[in-house]
């Protein structure tokens, strides 16, 4: 009988996860009558036939096409046809165009090109999502050392508060897959590597712009680092003067760390500088709309390329999205504190507080981490410095787990003060490890001696029962209730909301 290593069992349970997914959105749909939503809906072509192939997608995969998938898809077939559409970034649909362009091939026979795109949609998201898990467990090990945790906070990954999001057509799969793929080759390989990776996240998402953080950190402690070996190394020959070792250790890190910021940074400024010129150059140098789409821009008012300059040409400096946040979606700081947002706060409410808890309990535990900005001195020098209090290597309070902790609580705050406050759910799972790592940790039961610690004799045993390490998807994280109050009510809350969120999003209904 074939035994499954921690890390098929994380693959095969995220496939199962999104299976899921796509069975309940779509029974949902069929069972449930749509809210009607007042939200953007991409128009239809009259001129393409529908046929009953394409009825049978619509029926099958419809329950995800809802909200800002409306406006990927839409992006993805017509392009960015009006000022609104900028709020959305071009990697996700530019993704979704290309393989549309190739599966079309085959299957124009058998469906249309909307249907074709919708599909593409969902296999790009439905792969990304099981290489995310992979590459998240990963990430989980290196930084946390604890392959119990790691394993845990895997599966939680898989059954996340936002998990429709990552089946559905939002970028939110793509991000999520580029920036634990840049936080791994952070961990393991060169900044250079990761920055690239990062730079790509930032042409998914906005909120990518924050990843140039870990950037930064990872050259705050190659600087320290560089500096102490070149202290020590000329304290024992006394050739170098200490000023001469700062020289050469800010010359060893600034150049590395400009081009890191560079790449994070350019996507971004690329996209904003062809808002620019589509929408403040040349008059009539825009390609016209299909007869649809301009009655559809005309009759709701809105502002195409043709039309002329848009009015934030003029600011400056002239950044497209930001103007579209502020005049379309009233983005802005506390804009969103209004009584009748009450019921979207109470929704964001668990994420929040499990970032905060997360980030109080670990600066009690470890405040040496946290006024050294969780970058450590080398042996030598603790050992000169007598110090008694060693940082954590492995767990939750792991040194390594601090810049993970800081970005975390940016975002959150970011979220709870400056935008919707309802997306604050999708964008921290999509975006912090933090998330999953605090979750696993709640869960687990934590040895309360050494003596406990020391009975451990396999961490694969401890991590899964032995009886499932034989089964392709059964996991002891469903099947056995946690013994930590907070643990259940941790996976409770996982549970519940990957559940209704499916329901609610696939009928229209408000959610995260």
């Amino acid at each position: 009988m074939r035994t499954y290593t921690l890390g098929q069992k994380v693959k095969n349970f995220a496939i199962a996860s999104r299976v899921i997914v796509l069975a309940l959105q779509a029974v949902s749909n069929l069972l449930i009558p749509d809210h009607q939503a007042d939200a953007f809906i991409s128009p239809e072509d009259p001129s393409v036939p529908v046929s009953w192939p394409d009825q049978l997608v619509k029926i099958l995969l419809g329950g995800l096409v809802r909200w800002d998938a409306q406006y990927f898809l839409h992006i993805a077939q017509y392009g960015y046809t009006h000022e609104n559409t900028l709020a959305f970034f071009p990697l996700f649909p530019l993704t979704v165009r290309f393989i549309t362009v190739i599966l079309n091939v085959p299957l124009q026979f058998i469906f249309n090109y909307y249907s074709v795109l919708l599909i593409s949609a969902v296999l790009i998201n439905f792969y990304l999502f099981i290489k995310t898990a992979v590459v998240f467990h990963k990430l989980s090990e290196e930084v946390l050392r604890n392959q119990v945790l790691a394993y845990r906070a895997a599966l939680l990954f898989c059954v996340n508060p936002a998990s429709v999001f990552f089946t559905a057509p939002y970028s939110e799969g793509l991000f999520a897959f580029l920036t634990f793929s840049a936080l791994l080759m952070n961990e393991t390989r060169s900044t250079s590597t990761a920055a690239m990776v990062f730079g790509l996240a930032s042409s998914a998402r906005s909120n990518g712009l924050v990843n140039v953080g870990f950037i930064l950190y990872r050259k705050l402690q190659d600087c320290s680092n560089y500096f102490y070996k070149i202290r020590n190394a000329t304290t024992e020959s006394g050739q170098l003067s200490l000023l001469l070792v700062l020289v050469l250790t800010f010359n060893y890190t600034l150049i590395p760390l400009f081009i890191g910021c560079f790449l994070v940074i350019l996507p971004f400024a690329l996209f904003q500088m062809w808002c620019y010129n589509m929408y403040c150059g040349e008059e009539g140098s825009s390609p016209s709309l299909a007869p649809h789409l301009e009655m559809f821009v005309r009759s709701n008012f809105l502002h195409s390329p043709d039309l002329g300059e848009a009015e934030w040409c003029y600011n400056f400096p002239p950044l497209a999205y930001s103007h579209v946040q502020d005049k379309y979606w009233e983005v802005g700081f506390l804009r969103y504190y209004e009584v009748r947002q009450v019921p979207n706060f109470i929704l964001a409410l668990p994420v929040v507080m499990v970032i905060i808890c997360h980030a109080a309990l670990y600066m009690v535990d470890n405040p040496q981490v946290c006024w050294a900005l969780g970058i450590p001195q080398s042996v030598t020098e603790q050992r000169s410095s007598k110090q008694s209090y060693f940082w954590p290597e492995e767990g939750i309070n792991s040194w390594r787990i601090f810049i993970y902790t800081a970005h975390s609580l940016c975002l959150c705050a970011f979220c709870v003060l400056c935008i919707h406050v309802q997306v604050t759910t999708r964008l921290l799972c999509s975006s912090c490890p933090v998330v999953y790592w605090f979750a696993a940790h709640l869960i687990s039961d934590q040895p309360k001696n050494s003596a406990e610690e020391n009975s451990r004799e396999n961490e694969d045993d401890l991590a899964e029962c032995l009886s499932n390490m034989t089964k392709r998807y059964q996991v002891s994280l469903l099947s056995e209730l946690p013994r930590p109050f907070w643990g259940q009510v941790i996976l409770s809350y996982f549970i519940l909301y990957f559940l209704i969120g499916i329901i609610l999003y696939s009928n229209f209904l408000p959610w995260t």
